[in-house]
């Protein structure tokens, strides 16, 4: 009787077993790309909130005595209706009050309310000023009125763009809120179940693995609580300042938040040329007020919370990380506040491991260098 040639198997080279096992994993990995791809950012954003609010989720199972569904709702149901939903109200409401805002602005000029604040007495005397300390500056040549007129109009536009953008796109965004929720969820539940499994799969020491897990930790907890959240507090602590003098508080709060992203200047974009404004329409008092008001209690947020934030994530410097936030802003829109930081960190903690693995060939001072200077040296 014949063998059956498809029970019989002879045992392959351990290279051939070896690539074929790395094909079928390469196109198993593309294929589970190509079904995630559609929802890739709502996974990022889900695993980092998760990360955040970690250290919430683990008392949440101190009071629920160890049940993980239970912490992992509770931990859930906090994110939604503490940061995610107010959020989604200011972000409408922004749209609203800073095409209000711009479209006032828009009218006054056209008016003719800037020609009489060129005009008044007030102004004359930072004109006159102006004119003496910077003669080469010509005030009376810059055309004031059409460039802010086609500023706030394209802004204007941009900004409703935004709005009609977030309408028509309202269905879809609410199916990836709640599709973030349930990932979120999982992850808080079986977060440290999943990240074992990687490490169990990951080919790299275990020092290696600590390495990269406690970066993405660091900057996670550190560099965007830091940026992110102080920003927001200074956002709204500065807005509620410009509504007590007058000035539409969430939109240009909003625009605090923003400014605070960047280094050095920061806020001080927003609310110093809204103290010379009041100063040059004769309200020193809000001035003064918006100006101790910001000068204290905004700029002391930015002193004294984000070096307790920014504690954990000392090893990478503002100028980097300002610059990650330029480039993940480029790169992947408004997500790349997120995305900037967190792929900085990673090609950091790569070459910090690249540079241990390799030390011996990178030091200058090894054996083989040393011989191959001697080689080189010429004779005397």
């Amino acid at each position: 009787m014949m063998p059956n040639p498809f029970h019989t198997r002879q045992s392959l080279p351990g290279n051939i077993y070896t690539y074929f096992l790395a094909v079928l994993l390469l196109l198993a990995l593309y294929l589970f790309y190509q079904i995630i791809a559609p929802f890739l950012h709502t996974i990022l954003i889900a695993m980092v909130l998760a990360v955040i609010f970690s250290p919430v989720f683990l008392r949440a199972m101190d009071l629920c005595k160890g049940r993980r569904n239970l912490a992992a709702m509770m931990t859930v149901g906090l994110i939604v209706f503490v940061i995610l939903l107010p959020l989604a109200f200011v972000l409408v409401a922004l749209v609203e009050q800073g095409a209000q805002s711009l479209k006032g602005i828009s009218q006054w000029v056209s008016q003719n309310g800037l020609d009489k604040l060129l005009d008044s007495h007030h102004m004359s005397k930072y004109l006159d000023w102006l004119e003496i300390q910077l003669p080469f500056i010509k005030v009376d040549d810059i055309d004031f009125q059409s460039r802010i007129i086609a500023f706030s109009q394209s802004f204007t536009e941009t900004l409703l763009g935004m709005s009609t953008i977030f309408v028509r796109n309202a269905t879809e965004f609410f199916l990836k809120f709640l599709l973030m929720i349930f990932i979120l969820f999982y992850f808080l539940r079986d977060g440290i179940d999943m990240v074992s499994y990687l490490r169990y799969l990951s080919p790299l020491r275990e020092e290696q693995e600590d390495s990269i897990i406690d970066s993405f930790n660091r900057v996670s907890k550190g560099v965007l609580m830091g940026c992110l959240l102080v920003a927001i507090l200074q956002g709204l602590v500065g807005g509620l300042g410009l509504a007590m003098v007058g000035i539409p508080g969430i939109f240009w709060g909003a625009m605090m938040a923003f400014a605070a992203l960047i280094p050095v200047l920061g806020t001080g974009l927003v609310w110093v040329p809204a103290v010379c404004y009041l100063l040059l329409v004769g309200d020193w008092k809000s001035a003064l007020f918006l100006a101790g008001w910001c000068g204290i209690i905004v700029v002391g947020i930015d002193t004294f919370l984000r070096p307790y934030f920014m504690k954990e994530a000392a090893r990478v410097s503002t100028f980097y990380i300002f610059m990650a936030i330029l480039g993940g802003v480029y790169a992947f829109g408004m997500l790349g506040i997120l995305y900037g930081p967190l792929i900085l960190s990673f090609g950091m903690v790569m070459l910090q491991i690249y540079g241990e693995e390799y030390a011996d060939i990178l030091t200058p001072e090894n054996g083989a260098c040393k011989e191959a200077a001697s080689d080189t040296t010429p004779e005397k």
